[in-house]
């Protein structure tokens, strides 16, 4: 409850945080839409993650709170992410088998999943918990929307209509489940290792 206190005496600085953080993920938006190739977007998708956190560090949050913490998974965290698998199965099912490649199952996937928690669920999920104070599922649900506008300009410029619907679904859907689970556990890294297997996966189909 201390910690709480020092946020609320110190808003001002968190409206600031919370200004940085949204600048972020235009950023991050924009990157990620003009997607230049897979190998740059790999290698500079950590940029704005490790950014949002280190923005988080020097105003005061803790690496606790931004969750980079390990620590197990409760039981009803596990039952969201595994509810959450279980939605994916219908989306695989409309996919295209492409077959393996080692550079997007063992780079790029590893590497977008790392990013996207990084700066998602550890830079703008915290600041947002602090907006919100006790109402931690309206901020798990602001964050879900801006999770699924990341994705939706690129899904509505390379998908078909009904492939990018999907893909706004499934990300809202996503980013609930993912931002519910950290929140409630208060770690990033089983989320973190479940959006990396669910990217492996997603690597292996196409939908045209």
């Amino acid at each position: 409850m201390k910690t709480d206190t020092k946020y609320i005496l110190t808003g001002t600085r968190l409206y600031f945080v919370l200004v940085a953080i949204i600048l972020l993920w235009a950023a991050y938006t924009t990157i990620f839409t003009l997607h230049p190739s897979d190998t740059i977007s790999a290698n500079i998708e950590l940029i704005p993650g490790i950014i949002g956190i280190t923005v988080l560090l020097i105003a005061g949050f803790t690496p606790e709170q931004c969750y980079l913490r390990l620590a197990p998974i409760s039981k009803p965290g596990l039952v969201v992410l595994i509810s959450f698998t279980l939605a994916l199965i219908p989306i695989l099912m409309t996919g295209k088998w492409v077959g393996w490649s080692w550079l997007p199952v063992l780079i790029y996937s590893p590497a977008s999943g790392v990013a996207q928690e990084l700066f998602f669920r550890s830079s703008l999920l915290p600041v947002l918990i602090r907006i919100f104070k006790t109402k931690n599922l309206t901020a798990v649900f602001v964050h879900a929307i801006l999770f699924t506008l990341w994705h939706v300009p690129l899904a509505f410029t390379k998908a078909p209509i009904p492939g990018a619907i999907a893909v706004t679904i499934v990300t809202f859907i996503g980013g609930m489940a993912w931002g519910w689970q950290v929140q409630r556990d208060r770690t990033v890294y089983w989320a973190m290792i479940q959006h990396i297997a669910y990217l492996m996966v997603m690597s292996l189909f196409i939908w045209e």
